[in-house]
């Protein structure tokens, strides 16, 4: 059964939005199991490590996940051995954050505003050692309640909300804790750089205070400090110099990409741009084989995905990536403006893919559509053409362009005369012409054949028959 254009493109649409639902539900949340090496988001210590899903955090290392997180919803799965303390902080950021203490028989809730510390609540209950627990923490607006393998330990209301922020974990003393699970969801604000703005030359940074009921010791022991770069976090703090500036960016390593991630990417690339080359093919009004040139709509927008995966967390392969393109030349003969427009559509789907905007991205694309479909709707009707016919009739016998038209017209879904010359030896019609299969086209022809064999008959292929 054949499928028409529309109805193919909504139930393309349609399955897109059903392989992209949990994806986005998953936009405002995530959930980190720790199966890989380097999960993506997270700055983590370099004496941590991580084995058989489990992330495990010696003594006075960290793990911190970026962003800015309200409201949010935190689940971990974790377990602590030795003498000491673990600090869970969330909404955290360089000025400001909350702070919950745990040891094995207390939790302490505080609120860090510019080193301000504020007991918020205290229980006298906490995480016994050596034993897996699941403790929750959820807020909303001002209220904070804290939980323990689904049992409520703190439950707390604060005079002031700080702004969101990443979350952060850290063993103090002699602790080693094992994180098993993450679950984080809640509203989240990007594009702001993991650990806000990098303190200046000229005022550097104060040093965090130890949490309150930490031991004396080494100084620098219990600082809780947003790390800025996986590769600045083995650095000395304070201001870099240009040049230490320098070799700090490009000191960086790219993100290792997740392969669910990639494959998920790159199918709903190639899902977009088919839809993409159907539109073209249907509803667009270049004068070219616009089959042929939608052909390459698919592996440009794959490309463009493949490329920005890889480059999109690393300052040197993007640089390099400018200087291949700059020896590289792209010689493509662009006959029409629309076959450009859908070239910068395909590449712009290919980089919302590849940077992870998977809802931005269909959004985008149902978007365009729509306003291609109601720019054809609302337009004036013309010949939706997929051949160029030209027929000339020479003397003694010459057809009138009337009945030339005519006999077109009973095998033709649509028909335009593009140009007409006529002189006393010969008339010359050139028509816009859409057949619906190869029948009609042979049809016609021999319906032409019949009026004069003398005819002259050439067909032009624009888009194809299909």
């Amino acid at each position: 059964m054949k499928i028409k254009p529309r109805l193919k493109i909504i139930l393309l649409l349609f399955i897109i939005l059903t392989l992209t639902t949990p994806a986005f539900a998953q936009e405002n949340g995530i959930k980190e199991t720790f199966d890989t090496e380097s999960p993506e988001g997270w700055e983590i210590h370099p004496s941590a490590k991580i084995g058989n899903g489990v992330l495990y955090l010696p003594p006075d290392s960290f793990a911190f996940r970026g962003g800015e997180w309200s409201d949010l919803q935190l689940t971990v799965k974790m377990k602590y051995s030795g003498d000491g303390e673990v600090l869970v902080s969330y909404g955290m950021t360089e000025s400001s954050r909350y702070n919950l203490i745990i040891g094995p028989s207390y939790m302490v809730l505080e609120r860090d505003n510019q080193g301000q510390i504020t007991e918020m609540g205290n229980a006298g209950s906490g995480l016994a050692a050596d034993t897996w627990g699941t403790l929750s923490i959820s807020t909303s607006g001002s209220s904070h309640q804290v939980s323990l393998d689904g049992q409520s330990i703190l439950t707390v209301e604060s005079d002031s909300v700080l702004q969101g922020g990443g979350i952060f974990f850290q063993p103090f003393d002699r602790v080693t804790l094992e994180i098993d699970e993450v679950t984080l969801g809640g509203a989240q604000t990007e594009g702001m750089p993991v650990g806000g703005e990098p303190p200046s030359e000229a005022e550097p940074a104060p040093e965090e205070p130890l949490p309150e009921g930490e031991p004396d010791g080494d100084p620098n022991a219990g600082d809780v400090q947003i790390p800025t770069t996986t590769a600045a976090a083995d650095t000395a703090q304070g201001p870099l110099d240009k040049r230490g500036l320098i070799e700090a960016l490009f000191a960086q390593q790219a993100t290792q990409v997740e392969l669910t991630t990639f494959f998920i990417n790159m199918i709903l690339s190639a899902l977009c741009a088919y839809i993409l080359s159907i539109v073209y093919i249907h509803w667009g009004s270049s004068l070219s084989n616009r089959r042929k040139f939608a052909a390459n709509f698919m592996l440009m927008t794959i490309t463009t995905t493949f490329i920005i995966l890889v480059v999109r967390s690393s300052v040197a392969l993007s640089l390099g990536l400018v200087g291949a393109l700059s020896i590289v030349r792209f010689r493509t003969a662009v006959k029409e403006p629309e076959e450009l427009a859908y070239l910068f559509f395909a590449i712009g789907l290919g980089i919302g893919l590849g940077d992870n905007q998977r809802m931005i991205t269909f959004v985008a694309l149902a978007v365009g559509i729509l306003i291609i479909g109601l720019r054809r709707l609302f337009r004036k009707t013309d010949a939706d053409v997929n051949l160029h016919v030209t027929i000339a009739s020479r003397n003694p016998v010459m057809v009138s362009l009337e009945t030339i038209t005519a006999t077109l017209r009973q095998h033709t879904a649509k028909l335009k005369l593009l140009r007409f010359d006529e002189s006393a030896e010969a008339l010359e019609a050139a028509y816009l012409i859409e057949f619906r299969d190869m029948a009609d086209l042979e049809q016609a022809r021999a319906a032409l054949r019949a009026l004069s064999p003398a005819l002259e008959i050439t067909f032009m292929d624009n888009k194809g028959i299909w």
